[in-house]
């Protein structure tokens, strides 16, 4: 991807700016040996925050499942339960699906909800593509009813981008 190419101007940037990344991690599972080859295996600078949303960052958003779906208008039944990645890690929490989050979200969930604007808007066209009204469809939810603390129980990943962003907001204000 093109974010993919630019990451190591970013971290370049980095000297000048505080500059943060949020990419999706997909289908990989180690995020350290990602970053490293999105970086060019050259050292992440201090004031480069560089975070993967396990597997994308609808996750974090589904993260809220009460306001999810409380947003579209469902029963909260019907958004899985975060179960452990790892065996050996009950604490690393994700909702785990069959595909990616964005096409759970619009394939299982848009297609239940009798709000028929919003399932309208982020139904996908060919069952693969979000829709061009996918993101301002979404945008709603984040603004006005995303709840970071609720999601934050229900993502590890989130969990982990939340104290890193207040442990880093902390030193730049020293």
């Amino acid at each position: 991807s093109e974010v993919k190419k630019l990451t190591p101007n970013y971290n370049a940037l980095a000297a000048s700016f505080q500059v943060i990344l949020l990419a999706d991690l997909d289908n990989n599972n180690c995020p350290p040996s990602e970053q490293a080859a999105w970086l060019n295996n050259q050292p992440k600078h201090p004031n480069f925050m560089f975070r993967f949303a396990v597997d994308e960052a609808e996750s974090w958003l589904l993260a809220d499942r009460p306001g999810f779906a409380t947003f579209l208008g469902i029963d909260i039944n019907n958004i899985p339960e975060p179960t452990p990645l790892r065996p050996r890690e009950p604490h690393n929490l994700e909702i785990r699906l069959r595909y990616k989050t964005s096409l759970f979200m619009m394939r299982e969930l848009a297609a239940i909800s009798p709000k028929a604007e919003l399932k309208r808007q982020l139904t996908p066209l060919d069952n693969t593509s979000k829709s061009s009204e996918y993101n301002s469809a979404i945008l709603p939810f984040i603004d006005q009813h995303w709840n970071v603390h609720t999601a934050v129980q229900n993502s590890y990943s989130l969990k982990k981008m939340v104290q890193r962003l207040q442990e880093w907001c902390a030193q730049t204000a020293n």
